[in-house]
Parts: structure tokens; sequence; C-alpha cells
């Protein structure tokens, strides 16, 4: 079934048209396109980016979409997601508006920005990607965690504006950052190249990394490579050795062993235990 148009043109997907009766409509899937456009719904949707990054347009608003970051749309909001990076892992939630008004509406905030993306605490995505890659769910398993993620998503809404700063990161050390996930940039000689970037010396940098995003260039180096790989370990059926090179390490043990500290899986098992799940044609996330 194809979505419905408002008098405003947009697309909206309906509940019953996806949900099966079902409290949840859930994909873990690579998105290298959007596949319905522009659209809103007559659920309750967030997506959590896995691996990778993203626009959506939320709103009118263009929204940058990093791991661990999460936007949630409610009822009435229209989006479009673009995929300028490449192929970006998610987690797409779709909620029943009668579960979800039942169980959660007394969390959600009662002003809260939707065109924004919201950021996850470390530990977090380590329990969400940690079981993901098992896939081992037990019966209603599958449930049981997604009302958790959720639960926590709409408490994360809730505490937002207490945990709100004004970002006063300098202009010149975004745009080092964002040019660092060129492969080109990454590679071979990546702090060299970020230390160019930047036009400071590697002592400044470090103290404006440090400052601002509370990690050493080479911490930000190595998860702008290790998302790399995971993506590269997803999609492709590259060797680990391969992949060490390619994400820019000098060695495969080396790799092996910076990615096992970031994620707690070796490659191997990372790509062992991950299914990919594909989304359907005409899929509105």
């Amino acid at each position: 079934m194809q979505p419905t148009l408002n008098t405003q043109g947009i697309a909206t997907a309906q509940e019953q048209q996806l949900f099966n009766g079902n409290n949840f409509h859930v994909f873990i899937y690579n998105k290298t396109e959007s596949a319905s456009g522009l659209h809103q719904h007559d659920y309750y949707e967030f997506t959590l980016v896995l691996t990778g990054r993203y626009y959506q347009v939320i709103n009118g608003k263009r929204v940058l979409l990093e791991r661990g970051d999460f936007v949630f749309i409610p009822l009435g909001s229209h989006h479009q997601s673009f995929y300028e990076f490449g192929a970006t892992r998610i987690l797409n939630v779709g909620i029943s508006r009668q579960f979800f008004e039942q169980h959660y509406l007394a969390l959600l905030p009662f002003c809260f920005v939707a065109s924004q993306a919201y950021r996850t605490q470390s530990a977090f995505m380590t329990y969400v990607e940690t079981v993901i890659a098992s896939l081992n769910f037990r019966e209603n398993g599958l449930d049981e965690f997604i009302e958790t993620v959720t639960f926590y998503v709409l408490n994360r809404l809730r505490h937002y504006r207490e945990e709100q700063v004004l970002d006063d990161t300098p202009q010149w050390l975004k745009t080092t950052v964002e040019a660092m996930h060129d492969k080109t940039q990454f590679g071979e000689h990546a702090m060299e190249n970020m230390v160019r970037l930047s036009a400071k010396s590697q002592e400044y940098l470090t103290r404006a990394t440090r400052r601002f995003y509370g990690k050493t260039p080479m911490q930000i180096i190595n998860e702008i490579r290790i998302d790399f790989a995971k993506k590269q370990l997803e999609m492709t059926n590259y060797s680990v050795t391969d992949i060490a090179w390619e994400s820019g390490y000098s060695s495969p043990s080396l790799f092996i062993k910076t990615f096992k500290k970031m994620t707690s899986f070796t490659p191997n098992s990372y790509r062992k235990r991950l299914t990919e799940i594909t989304s359907n044609d005409g899929e509105p996330a």
C-alpha cells in the first residue's frame, strides 16, 4: 500500500499498513538512500545511528546525525533522509500510537525540538551494540529490548533541557573534525593531516580537542577509523587485513586491538554475529 497524501502533498505513512497489529515496527539496516521521500506518520518514531552519518531534514531544518545520535519524530512532524556520506547503519523504531500514549506519553516533554539531534551516553550505546550484535533474543526478547531503548530515548528528551549548554566549539575545529571523515584524511598520516587542516600547532589542536570534545586528536581519529571499519565489515567481504589498511592502521594487529578496545568485539566476531537486515522498498524511514 502507498502512503496517503495530506492537503500539503506530504505523504503519510500509516500504522495500519506497517505494524500488523504489533506495538513496534522495527528495522536495523544499512541505508544508502531514502525510499519514501518527504513524509510524516500517524505513529511515533525514533531513529538511532549505529554506524556512519547522514542528514535528516525535519520540519524544514537540516540535521546532521552521527553514531550515537538519535532523532524523535512525533505525530505531525515531516522529515526526509539524505545519505550523502555513504551507507549508514540505523536502528529505526516506529511505536504504535495507542501503545505509546498508554506507556510513554507521560515521559514526553511538553516542549521539545523534533528537528534536533540528541545524543546517547556511550555506556548505553555499548549496550545497544552488544544486544544487536548478538541477535540472541529470547521469545518476546526483541520487544523487551525495544521497550528499554524507547524508555531511554524518552528520558533523554525529558532531561535534555537540564543538560543543554551553549555550543562554543570554534568553527575551525568543527570544520577540521568534519574534514577528517574523508578517507584521504583519516588514512595514512592522519595526525599530520589533522594538524594541517586545523592550521594550528599539534599542541594547540590537542588542547582544543580536549577542551571541546573531551578527547585527544588521536582518539577522534580512531573513532572515525573504527566507524569506517564497522561499515566495511557489515557491507563487504573484504578481509580484516584489507580493512585494517583501508582504515588507516599500520598493522592488522593494531587494528584488531583498537577495534576490540572500542567495541568489545574482534573484527571477525563483530562480522560473524551481525546479521544485515535491509529495508523493503517503500519503507518510510
